[in-house]
């Protein structure tokens, strides 16, 4: 059975409002890889979307959550699947927070 004219179009607007409104989602913190001990808080991660960012914009986010005596990061490890980042942002990449004097 075929829902009404009426009722497909405000389905159909229903479904793009809810893509458009995922899209353009900022890099996350999110947990470290299970083989990172929890003593380690020289690493952090960042979920996002290869698609809305760029390694800067990820690099950025990665080096504030580092905190005020992290100079820098570096990329150490790049998960794609099975990791806690959500569905729209599902690249996880790890940094090595690199401290120093600025």
């Amino acid at each position: 059975m075929q829902p009404p004219g009426g009722a497909l179009k405000v389905l159909a607007a229903t479904a793009l409002l809810i893509i458009t409104a995922c899209t353009d989602l900022q890099p996350t913190q999110t947990e470290n890889p299970l083989t990172v001990p929890e003593d380690r808080k020289d690493i952090v991660s960042v979920c996002y979307s290869s698609a809305d960012h760029t390694s800067a914009d990820i690099q950025t986010v990665a080096l504030k959550l580092c905190g005020q005596d992290a100079v820098t990061v570096t990329p150490w490890r790049i998960d794609k699947y099975l990791n806690e980042c959500p569905i729209l942002k599902k690249t996880r990449v790890s940094f090595l927070c690199v401290k120093g004097v600025r």
